[in-house]
């Protein structure tokens, strides 16, 4: 008993030191191994916390982030520093030069629901700061005003860092908090990919629901809901957008397999973001349901409202979400021909990227 008492102590002493004391005692201790083939003279473009768990969301993120960097910069060495290799960045920081340019993971972890995260990003933002930092299109939810706070006062003093929201609601709360930095409203990244080809037969109904502290319907209304489609439809599989069993280097496999299943589906019912959103580049008619923040609703009203194979339902409404399904069940989009294309929304980052006035 008293052992167990003594590591829970431990373990809540661990839980306040600062990420970024962690990150120097991570490479402090370190066999510090260094990247192959780098000069400072080489031009570089970093791409930080790129996704190393199983959120196929931010694995989305992390791989069209990558791919945007490749087309734009043909010519420069794309680094990949995954989350849990953040401490490396003290190494990698010997070889970076002032032409260099750094940017941060797009997704929805900026602010204090996932503050190790947060606490990662502040650390990077202080460790370059004489580097063009570009932090790709973000949600932000910060719940505290504590945690606010400490992020503005990193924040503000970059000089050259660039925050790109990826939702409206977004943008105005960065618009309200980091006035001493240089804000824009872009879609999430994942928008640049087309992955609508090849096609398949379509068939059967897909539940895509989260089961974390971002759900917002209840155990009772999710078994209700469930109950309802299966006694109503053939065919209904379960998939979600987060893997247990990630595996390093089988990234676009596992991202191949979700795209697969929604385009073989009639039906994706989704509250995740990026359920949303890979119905979104597939083509694939979508039922959307709230989650507990604002960044589905907001993402949907400024990018997707106008598709009229994706359908928000703003209250949870289970005979509503049925009748949706029956209305969209024998009316696929078009196999083949992309409904949406925000390639042109992404210009403010693309000039961010090049030096060129927005």
């Amino acid at each position: 008993m008293v052992k167990a008492l003594e590591l829970v102590s431990s373990l809540s002493i661990i839980r306040k030191i600062p990420i970024g004391w962690k990150l120097k005692l991570q490479y402090l201790i370190s066999k510090k191994p260094s990247y192959p083939l780098l000069s400072k003279n080489d031009l570089k473009v970093i791409v930080t916390l790129a996704a190393d768990y199983g959120n196929l969301g931010d694995i989305a993120i992390t791989y069209a982030q990558t791919k945007f960097l490749k087309e734009h910069f043909p010519d420069r060495q794309i680094i990949t520093v995954h989350v849990k290799d953040t401490y490396m960045l003290n190494i990698l920081k010997k070889s970076i030069g002032p032409d260099d340019i750094i940017t941060i993971i797009g997704g929805g972890n900026m602010g204090d629901v996932y503050e190790s995260y947060e606490g990662r990003r502040r650390y990077i933002i202080h460790l370059f700061p004489n580097n063009k930092i570009i932090s790709f299109p973000q949600s932000i939810d910060f719940r505290t005003k504590k945690s606010l706070n400490k992020s503005v006062k990193i924040y503000s003093k970059h000089q050259n860092l660039h925050i790109f929201a990826r939702e409206t609601k977004s943008f105005e709360l960065m618009r309200a908090s980091f006035i001493n930095n240089y804000l824009y409203l872009v879609p999430d990244i994942v928008f640049y990919l087309n992955k609508v080809m090849p096609t398949f037969h379509r068939d059967g109904i897909i539940l895509c629901l989260r089961n974390d502290i971002e759900r917002s319907i209840s155990k009772n209304q999710w078994a209700s809901l469930v109950t309802l489609i299966e006694g109503k439809y053939q065919n209904i599989q379960y998939y979600d957008t987060f893997i247990g069993d990630y595996q390093k280097g089988k990234e676009d496999v596992e991202l191949d397999n979700i795209w697969s299943a929604f385009k073989k589906a009639k039906v994706v019912v989704t509250d995740r973001l990026h359920g949303m959103i890979f119905c979104a580049i597939t083509n694939t008619p979508c039922i959307v349901l709230p989650n507990s923040n604002h960044k589905i609703s907001s993402t949907y009203y400024k990018w997707l409202d106008h598709l009229k194979f994706i359908i928000y339902i703003e209250h949870f409404d289970e005979k509503q979400i049925v009748e949706h399904i029956d209305s969209i069940y024998h009316n696929n989009p078009e196999n083949g021909k992309f409904s949406l294309n925000l390639t042109s929304k992404f210009r403010s980052l693309s000039k961010v990227l090049k030096n060129e006035e927005t």
